[in-house]
């Protein structure tokens, strides 16, 4: 896939959360795979700040693979679940990104087509992080979560988020950056996050694990939540 259209959405109304919480277990009858779309992940997000073993029920993020940037602007334009979810929305995020470099697998595969020539180390960047977990470390696992999602939410991150499709087992982050250099600073220079990573390839947690970076060609958020990004409204085709 050569590009992403990472969507997160807040439902004020519990009959729009419950509905999307159903589309969940939809999971390949929601959207067709045509016109471009080549696949496409429906996910839930961790409540609190968003690292956190409980649901958030209002909260949830859909990934849309795209094989051009065309055929993202199209599906904005014409796709009407995806626009149920934009018009329903209290709070929205809409990014467009491109992969540009990464290591790992999901699901068993490479997800992504990185693009190492569209790095622009001025520019925000966006990290999105997944893991299966082993089942006989998810004790161990959770029990350092506290740690991460306290490094998570002291990060000088424009947004972050937990996400997963499964919560317990397969859990995934996603976050935005202002440049590379604001991500490499939390990211190394953090003691919490090192003694994290070490952990984890000591005790072996991941069975399977993914690591991407995004250039982020556009974006548009509303909401509270959102309101780092809010002076980023560079997708004028989203209303």
């Amino acid at each position: 896939m050569k590009y992403l259209l990472y969507t997160e959405v807040i439902f004020e109304s519990y009959g729009h959360a419950f509905k999307a919480f159903k589309n969940i277990g939809r999971g390949s009858k929601l959207f067709e795979l045509k016109d471009g779309l080549v696949d496409y992940k429906l996910m839930g997000t961790g409540a609190g700040t968003g690292f956190s073993i409980w649901p958030d029920f209002k909260r949830y993020a859909l990934l849309l693979f795209f094989d051009a940037k065309e055929s993202i602007d199209n599906f904005i334009v014409k796709n009407e679940v995806f626009n149920w979810y934009i018009e329903h929305a209290s709070q929205l995020l809409v990014t467009v990104l491109k992969p540009v470099k990464g290591h790992g697998k999901w699901a068993g595969v490479v997800p992504f087509r990185y693009d190492a020539n569209s790095i622009d180390s001025k520019s925000p960047i966006a990290v999105i992080t997944r893991a299966t977990i082993h089942t006989k470390s998810l004790f161990d696992f959770w029990l350092n979560v506290p740690r991460v999602a306290s490094f998570m939410h002291s990060a000088p991150a424009l947004h972050q988020v937990g996400i997963g499709e499964y919560p317990i087992f397969m859990q995934a982050t996603f976050s935005i950056w202002e440049n590379l250099e604001a991500l490499k600073n939390a990211a190394y220079k953090n003691t919490i996050h090192a003694d994290v990573i070490r952990k984890t390839r000591e005790r072996r947690w991941y069975k399977e694990e993914l690591f991407a970076e995004f250039s982020v060609l556009q974006i548009n958020a509303r909401g509270s939540i959102f309101h780092k990004l809010q002076p980023m409204k560079i997708m004028p085709i989203l209303k």
